[in-house]
């Protein structure tokens, strides 16, 4: 297969694709949180790279604000570990919604999105878990484990032509 630049840009942001008078139209902010639609494996990878450097961007004003809270208020540290948890909550919604639409292109929704949405809860609540605790050791191995069947979405190709989730975003 040989792509040149405007396979690749057509790739990533949807520009001229057409499938059977319907046309793969959906902006960046609509595949972050839209639970509606399909993506292909380039543009998977990308939101989850952009996915990835905001949160890293956006833990740490959360991170510095709830600190100096907990040592002002002198509240428990589960307290701080909460309402962190709390914060992340649109994180793992993005990551969740991306990875529903990539389920979507490859048309293996229904049963992985209900394992998608095991998933996304159980990483909620180990975000909310305290630092340390049993609780959080146990959420890692099982986060770590159920997220391992969830990388076929980087490499899994997605079906060809529209189906029930919408137009391919390929073309």
């Amino acid at each position: 297969m040989n792509l040149d630049n405007t396979d690749l840009v057509a790739a990533v942001s949807g520009v001229g694709n057409e499938t059977s008078g319907e046309q793969w139209n959906m902006s960046l902010v609509e595949q972050l949180t839209s639970l509606e639609g399909r993506i292909n494996r380039l543009r998977y990878l990308t939101n989850t790279i952009l996915l990835l450097i905001t949160s890293v961007i956006y833990i740490i004003p959360v991170a510095i604000v709830l600190g100096i809270l907990w040592a002002v208020s002198g509240i428990p540290e589960f307290v701080f570990d909460f309402f962190f948890g709390l914060a992340m909550i649109p994180i793992w919604y993005c990551g969740y919604a991306i990875s529903v639409k990539r389920l979507q292109d490859m048309n293996w929704g229904d049963g992985w999105t209900t394992y998608l949405q095991i998933y996304t809860v159980l990483c909620v609540i180990w975000g909310m878990a305290p630092i340390g605790s049993s609780i959080e050791g146990t959420l890692d191995i099982i986060t770590g484990i159920m997220g391992i069947p969830l990388i076929v979405c980087l490499f899994a190709p997605g079906e060809k032509g529209p189906n029930r989730f919408g137009p391919d975003p390929l073309g």
